[in-house]
């Protein structure tokens, strides 16, 4: 525990016993008792120098009091009882020797005894008084401190500080529930053993000293750092907040009255905010529904639910409410995973289940009827995730009763665009190219479409930005209700379709301005689909949405609303549809070699790929426990999607043949023929790149 610097053989047994009791204390849940151990050894170590420093003293004053009695005395006194035992009774011998030596006449031959009679002899006692001086001042206070009253203290507070980290960081782990427990408290057990032995032979104390407190202190650090991260801020370790609530109670225990802002139960728990909404809603009353929300029992299990579907990525997330069980969905990435089963905790006619008490406080928020279980109902509400850059996500619950009770589902739409730029997107450098001109063209139609659920909304948001909005007049026209992210130097015109408005209501006011290119999302009524065809012909691009699997049957979407086909056909420049991918994990993804089978389905031949790459092959369940759960990904295999593009480009072919023959098949075939493979020649780029698997490009091929 204490540097020695002449004192390897007691360093090296004190050093043993440390760490023995340090083992013991750390490994065993008996923490007084070990702690009493280890001062219990530590006596021992202590105990030997003090009676080898009695010993050493005793042998002083033995020395003094032969050479003040006088008379002869032998060269080589012998040592007293005990006191040869080791390097000090060696030592001791030794200087007994020098001091007979030193006070022996200057001309007696070496070896002989002092003469008589000079006892009274100044010169001669001097030497023995100051060699008597010096073992007295080499014992108890020497430099070597044996047992120094300051060091000893000050390793054993070390030492007590390690004991408190590592079982903070243990009962931390535990409640954390980290598989990595027991390897990380191995770990700091043997930094400490191993590196604290090699700070142990420093002889120079106050170097080894702040080495081993640093010891104890830099990987408690490392520890909460990596703990902080991937945990919500009500959960993270000395934090600014978690210091001064620490120093709070810790100064009202001793009497300093400290005032820590009081949170209320509703802001417990995760950093998650509600809000409630509606359309053409006092705001008082929404304000009201927010109070009786927070106040309802099951409020922040709600904000919980809410919080782990929103940063699992979730788009939506689902609730089976059944007599036995609540099961949880989470929509991630545009697939259903299945979280575990909640089983029910409470019966009819006793407390309730915790999921319902936050079924009702949902209702509440939304301005439902809680007690109502079969009928359904719908609301929306805002849920504000914080952090650094706090993020509002729009969310429409909807709630229906079922057999077995009743489900619900709640769909998240961010209000701020996470994409800002076609690259984002994921479309490659030569769409991108035809995609500007078509946008951009001097007149026509151009169609915007994409499955349902496939980042229709968010992409066509990145599409306006890359329109020409700076030497052309542009003019978004747009429904009330779904309100879409502001744009520079683009115009809005909007309508209400609560009150029974179209884009027709808009348009002829829109169109009296003049504008060189008009954004109408919905032109699946007929008569606004013919008013944008007539207005073509005065040189004006429209860019519009629909709902389609592919471009093909954008098309023909368009032209099920009765519109003649050759008014729309020849006005129709291009169609754009995209398909939502997911993106393999690039933490845990593998690489293989595929089948020639499968490359030659793809058309590829051996000699353009060297391998395709998989989500990690599963092991075994002890295997599995050992490697551990992907932190990225969360064991899915998946992070993140992309987007593929199908860009298709109306010929004069191509119109020909949907004019001669309406057959979407037929035309699909024409594409191909015409080199515009669309969605199959990116899903195999990205194969080839390995960004996703033949699986996940096989499930989006048969949408």
């Amino acid at each position: 525990m204490f540097v020695l610097s002449d004192m390897f053989q007691l360093k090296t047994m004190f050093n043993i016993y440390q760490s023995i009791i340090s083992v013991f204390n750390f490994l065993l849940p008996f923490r007084l008792l070990n702690t009493g151990m280890f001062f219990l050894l530590l006596l021992i170590p202590c105990g030997v120098t003090f009676a080898q420093t009695l010993m050493d003293t005793g042998a002083a004053m033995s020395i003094g009091t032969d050479m003040d009695g006088g008379g002869a005395q032998p060269a080589t006194k012998p040592a007293p009882r005990g006191g040869a035992v080791g390097k000090i009774g060696e030592a001791n011998a030794q200087r007994n020797a020098e001091i007979n030596n030193a006070a022996a006449p200057a001309d007696a031959p070496a070896g002989e005894p002092a003469a008589a009679g000079n006892a009274g002899d100044a010169n001669a006692a001097t030497p023995a008084k100051k060699a008597q001086g010096d073992i007295l001042k080499d014992g108890w206070w020497g430099p070597g401190g044996y047992i120094s009253p300051i060091k000893l203290p000050l390793y054993i507070f070390i030492f007590l500080i390690w004991v408190g980290c590592a079982g903070w960081m243990n009962s931390d782990q535990e409640r954390l529930k980290k598989e990595s427990r027991e390897a990380l408290n191995f770990l700091y057990l043997m930094l400490y053993v191993v590196l604290g032995m090699v700070f142990f032979f420093i002889p120079i104390f106050w170097a080894a000293f702040p080495a081993t407190f640093l010891l104890c202190i830099v990987p408690v650090m490392v520890y909460v750092v990596i703990r902080n991260k991937p945990l919500p801020p009500h959960e993270k370790v000395l934090t600014g907040e978690h210091l001064f609530y620490l120093y709070a109670v810790a100064m009202n225990k001793i009497g300093v009255k400290i005032k820590v802002k009081k949170r209320q139960s509703y802001q417990m728990g995760p950093a998650i905010e509600m809000e409630s909404a509606g359309k053409n809603v006092d705001p008082k009353i929404l304000q009201g529904r927010l109070i009786v929300a927070r106040n309802a029992p099951g409020y922040n299990l709600f904000r919980e639910n809410i919080y782990d579907a929103l940063t699992s990525n979730a788009t939506s997330m689902m609730f089976d409410f059944t007599p036995e069980r609540t099961a949880v969905r989470h929509l991630v990435d545009g697939v259903w995973l299945d979280m575990a089963p909640v089983p029910r905790v409470a019966d009819k006619g006793k407390n309730k289940d915790p999921y319902e008490e936050m079924l009702e406080s949902a209702k509440l928020l939304i301005g439902a009827k809680p007690n109502d279980r079969r009928s359904r109902q719908t609301g929306t509400f805002v849920a504000i995730l914080g952090g650094k850059k706090k993020k509002r996500y729009e969310s429409e619950f909807v709630s229906q009763g079922t057999k077995t009770g009743e489900a619900v589902m709640i769909q998240f739409t961010a209000t701020k665009v996470p994409f800002k730029s076609l690259d984002e997107l994921g479309m490659r450098p030569e769409i991108q190219t035809k995609f500007v001109e078509q946008i951009n063209a001097n007149q026509g139609i151009f169609i915007v479409s994409a499955p349902l659920a496939n980042g229709l909304r968010s992409s066509m948001d990145v599409f306006i930005r890359a329109c020409d909005r700076f030497t052309r007049d542009v003019v978004n026209i747009e429904d009330a209700a779904f309100v879409t992210e502001a744009i520079e130097n683009i115009m809005l015109a909007r309508y209400d379709s609560s009150k029974g408005e179209t884009p027709l209501t808009v348009l002829p006011d829109a169109l009296f301005k003049e504008p060189h290119a008009l954004i109408v999302r919905d032109m699946s009524a007929l008569e606004t689909l013919q008013l944008c065809c007539n207005e073509v012909d005065m040189h004006r691009l429209f860019i519009t949405t629909t709902r389609a699997k592919d471009g093909v049957e954008a098309i023909f979407r368009f032209l099920a609303t009765k519109i003649p086909p050759q008014v729309f056909i020849s006005r129709l420049n291009a169609v754009i549809c995209q398909r939502l991918i997911r993106k393999l994990c690039p933490a845990c993804k593998e690489p293989y070699q595929p089948a020639p089978q499968l490359l030659q389905q793809l058309g590829l031949r051996p000699d353009q790929v060297k391998e395709f790459y998989r989500t990690r092959t599963p092991l075994s369940e002890a295997e599995e426990r050992k490697r551990g759960i992907c932190p990225k990904c969360n064991g899915i295999g998946y992070h993140g999607r992309t987007a593929l593009f199908e860009l298709l480009i109306l010929t004069d072919s191509v119109r020909e043949l949907i004019l001669s023959n309406p057959n979407p098949a037929l035309v699909r075939q024409q594409f191909v023929r015409e080199g515009q493979t669309g969605f199959l020649y990116e899903g195999i780029h990205l194969l080839i790149k390995g960004e996703t698997t033949v699986e996940e490009f096989s499930r989006i091929m048969k949408m």
